[in-house]
């Protein structure tokens, strides 16, 4: 065991010192030691932690320090806003930007639909009729499609009239006359702007 001084024994006479070191110097188990020191000090770096010549200053030195940490925080304070202001402008330029290039991007469509001669024909309906009307179109093909559809129906009736004949429809069998006369209507005729 090594020698003690003589401040080293004076210490061990407060029974708090005493019981530190035998806990300090203690083995066991699982028993760690953990040397708090000063349990209210506050620790280098932290905000509260004041140097010894800075914790006594009083009179023009605070006002100094303060009015540098003013100037501080105002200059960070500007650097944020300037920051944020720089970040806004540049967002809305991109905004503003998309925009006419939008606008670019619309006429330049519209121009090139305009050029070509095929994207108006896409909404030229199948026939040329109107299907809810029923009402043909002042069309040679609308005009066309008149003069058949009336071909259709005067064939139709042709028909007609031949089955009736056949089947002697109006004929009375007893005096051998025809009794209900069987007519035909007359030819339709092509109208002029189909021919043309």
């Amino acid at each position: 065991m090594q020698p003690r001084s003589r401040s080293c024994r004076h210490e061990f006479k407060s029974r708090e010192v005493l019981e530190k070191s035998r806990l300090k110097h203690r083995t066991g188990n699982y028993y760690r030691y953990e040397d708090v020191g000063n349990p209210i000090g506050v620790a280098p770096g932290c905000p509260s932690h004041l140097i010894g010549k800075t914790r006594m200053q009083s009179g023009p030195a605070v006002c100094e320090s303060l009015g540098e940490d003013r100037l501080n925080d105002r200059d960070h304070r500007d650097e944020k806003t300037e920051h944020r202001r720089a970040r806004n402008y540049d967002r809305e330029e991109s905004r503003w930007r998309a925009i006419s290039n939008q606008h670019v991007v619309q006429k330049e469509r519209l121009d090139r639909m305009q050029r070509d001669p095929m994207l108006g024909r896409k909404n030229v309906t199948g026939q040329p009729c109107n299907i809810i009307s029923q009402a043909y179109d002042h069309t040679p093909q609308g005009q066309q499609l008149k003069f058949n559809d009336d071909m259709i129906k005067y064939r139709g009736k042709v028909r007609c009239a031949n089955i009736s004949m056949r089947n002697h429809l109006g004929f009375n069998p007893i005096i051998g006359e025809q009794i209900a006369p069987i007519t035909l209507p007359p030819i339709p005729r092509p109208p002029p702007m189909c021919l043309a």
